[in-house]
């Protein structure tokens, strides 16, 4: 029967049952997959793959539906060549940067990053590329690991080790180790030379290794400079110098991010195909800038982490502006951290020339710059003062954490600008 799946599209949510689809009936924190298998097959799915005997026609019964997923695809990737990417920040960035230096290769799609996500995307979107790039990401200690049972990388990319989740993880030691899991079960390594822990980690597997960072490394970001919504950098690959010019505004991580995936490219035998970054560019709610009536709008919505803030701020100093502004809310999943990790926030919007915040969140009440101009718990009335307070030359930053919603506050002040 197991023979009768492959080639079919895979689906967990039963509101999204295709006509000879198969069903994996997953158990989650709120919902059981198997109180809905019945229904999937009503629906027109041609199997259900369970835990427990339903008595349902065309049900096949495993021991673990997630690990029977991640063993069906590794199957689909057998014999193939498999670079993963993780890291606290930059994993999907990275992996859209890969894509480009591969054009045609496979890609885990939008945060298709999980234990439940990439066999899914791997199933569903696999057409036997050459080159599959899968991201990983992590809440705990164990999830990598478990996903690299099956998938296992020919070579793995650990971006860099930040505080994000640290009230999931338990400890930034936690997030470490969990990271490190990719090199442990990749062919060869890519890892960030401004990370002495990860160095010495690295060093000690013996595995083929390739490193980047800021002016260490084998691929080293030198210098960047901005200019007329473009990115000038300065690498040194190999002890070799190379600019390169890239059509968007980018971060100090993000261009750290590209200088892994060079190393990813360099360490499969790869010719890095230095043309072919023209064509990245930052996706949306991620650090993308606009322009409304002479007003430069910086959208990096979808998510937050201190270093994050840290390196909008300093595109923010580098670039010319009447004003440099931040419209910002907190940080989740800090835990017992959050005090500290708001402090430090507030540290770093002190350099702009004025904040606002969005109250109402937990995290919202320890952000508290000296250069605070309104702090409000309303979205349409933070939207207001901050549409009302912009002028012509200024560059505003709007940042949050994802489940905030600071795109909302965005919008309407794009409304009110346009």
């Amino acid at each position: 029967m197991i023979n009768n799946l492959l080639g079919r599209r895979f689906c967990y949510d039963s509101r999204k049952v295709e006509k000879g689809c198969v069903f994996v009936a997953i158990k989650g924190s709120r919902f059981d997959g198997h109180d809905f298998a019945k229904e999937a097959l009503k629906k027109g799915a041609s199997f259900v793959v369970v835990e427990r005997d339903l008595q349902l026609d065309n049900q096949i019964v495993v021991e673990d539906v997630i690990g029977f997923l991640l063993e069906l695809a590794c199957e689909y990737l057998k014999a193939k060549k498999v670079i993963g990417v993780t890291g606290s920040s930059g994993k999907t960035f990275t992996k859209e940067v890969l894509g480009k230096l591969f054009p045609g290769a496979f890609k885990t799609p939008g945060n298709m990053n999980t234990e439940i996500g990439i066999p899914i995307s791997i199933l569903n979107e696999y057409e036997e590329q050459r080159v599959a790039i899968v991201e990983y990401a992590m809440n705990k200690r164990g999830d990598i690991k478990r996903i690299c049972r099956f998938i296992k990388p020919d070579v793995g990319i650990v971006l860099n080790v930040g505080r994000q989740h640290i009230g999931v993880a338990g400890s930034f030691e936690n997030i470490f180790q969990g990271k490190m899991e990719l090199f442990q079960c990749s062919g060869a390594a890519v890892y960030n030379a401004d990370d002495e822990k990860m160095t010495e980690y690295v060093s000690a597997l013996g595995k083929p290794r390739v490193s980047f960072g800021i002016k260490k490394g084998d691929i080293s970001l030198l210098d960047w400079s901005y200019m007329e919504g473009k990115t000038r950098a300065k690498y040194l690959v190999f002890k070799k110098e190379k600019e390169v010019v890239l059509n968007d505004i980018f971060h100090r991580g993000h261009l750290l991010n590209i200088a892994a995936a060079l190393a990813g490219a360099h360490i499969l035998g790869e010719r890095i195909c230095w043309e072919c970054l023209q064509y990245v560019r930052n996706m949306k709610g991620r650090f993308c800038w606009k322009d409304i009536n002479g007003i430069k709008i910086v959208d990096d919505t979808y998510n937050a982490s201190l270093a994050a803030f840290d390196m909008a701020v300093e595109v923010m100093l580098r670039v010319k502006a009447r004003r440099r502004l931040a419209v910002v809310g907190p940080i989740f999943e800090q835990g017992e951290f959050s005090r500290e990790t708001h402090e430090g926030v507030s540290r770093i919007l002190e350099k702009l020339d004025g904040v606002f915040v969005l109250d109402g969140y937990e995290g919202s009440e320890y952000i508290n710059p000296a250069n605070v101009v309104s702090r409000v718990a309303d979205k349409e009335a933070l939207a207001e003062k901050v549409a009302n307070y912009l002028k012509k030359g200024d560059v505003v930053l709007f940042k949050a954490s994802r489940g905030v919603g600071m795109e909302e506050v965005l919008y309407r002040v794009e409304e009110m600008l346009g």
